[in-house]
């Protein structure tokens, strides 16, 4: 499989994390919450549960992206029942009019991000190019 490109937009945030799988490829929007963890930097996609982290943003930020690009591997590994099932699993939900296109309200950062340091939290949003 070819490698995915995530582009990041710190200005553009979403309130809906969106899968979709066409013709043999993933296109996804997520929200990705970046902050400080003691002396290092961590990207968490709350939706997919997946992080990333480092010592620089662009450390953590490559982590996350080879992160993604595993869990879009394993999801091609997958039938398509198992891939609904799975992406179900996590909270998405198949659209009513396009059926592989999955969505998933953002999921908020009470309770979720207790171990990032206070103040340090900005919220992104990663799209594939």
């Amino acid at each position: 499989m070819s490698k995915m490109a995530f582009e990041v937009d710190s200005k553009k945030a979403s309130d809906i994390d969106e899968i979709r799988i066409k013709n043999g490829s993933i296109g996804a929007t997520l929200n990705i919450l970046t902050g400080m963890q003691g002396e290092y930097f961590l990207h968490y996609c709350p939706s997919l549960e997946i992080s990333g982290y480092g010592k620089t943003e662009d450390e953590a930020l490559e982590l996350l992206r080879n992160e993604l690009e595993v869990f879009c591997e394993d999801l091609f590994e997958m039938n398509q029942k198992e891939r609904e099932h799975y992406l179900i699993s996590l909270g998405f939900k198949k659209q009513k009019f396009h059926n592989k296109n999955f969505s998933k309200a953002y999921v908020d950062e009470n309770g979720r991000l207790r171990d990032f340091d206070e103040g340090t939290v900005k919220r992104e949003l990663l799209e594939t190019a």
